[in-house]
């Protein structure tokens, strides 16, 4: 997990961003990100591998993500696509429609919290993140 405080030198803006890794990634790619945006904190999911086909993603076919905090009841949070600063689509990232369950989830866990996506045409993926720090790091970047 890393974090950084930062402000813009305009706005004065809270442009802080925690990025919690993937457990069993070693490349690093694969993270949830927590990003100060608008005055709100927004949640996004990155991966090394592809979430959606070129045919899903432009038929906006958006996998319903299951997530899991420690051993709790498994429940679903819904995703949209994004696209890169360059305006191109991408099919490795999402964002949660529903910011406030992620963090609240990444917040209670004591342990982890667990995504598993479903990919049409794809097999579904298991991503388990730990949440040792994340408190931490959210009281040091400050409220959005």
């Amino acid at each position: 997990m890393n974090y950084f405080v930062a402000r813009d030198s305009v706005t004065t803006d809270n442009r802080s961003m925690i990025r919690t890794f993937e457990v069993n990634d070693t490349t690093g790619e694969t993270f949830v990100r927590f990003a100060c945006e608008g005055r709100v904190m927004q949640a996004y999911f990155h991966g090394r591998n592809p979430l959606l086909t070129p045919a899903t993603r432009e038929m906006e076919l958006y996998p319903l993500v299951v997530y899991q905090v420690d051993a709790q009841q498994l429940k679903t949070v819904k995703v949209t696509g994004m696209l890169s600063e360059g305006g191109k689509e991408v099919l490795e990232s999402v964002a949660f429609e529903n910011d406030g369950v992620m963090l609240e989830a990444f917040r209670h866990a004591a342990e982890r919290v667990t995504l598993r996506i479903p990919r049409l045409g794809m097999s579904e993926l298991t991503e388990v993140f730990a949440v040792k720090g994340f408190c931490e790091a959210l009281g040091r970047i400050k409220p959005c």
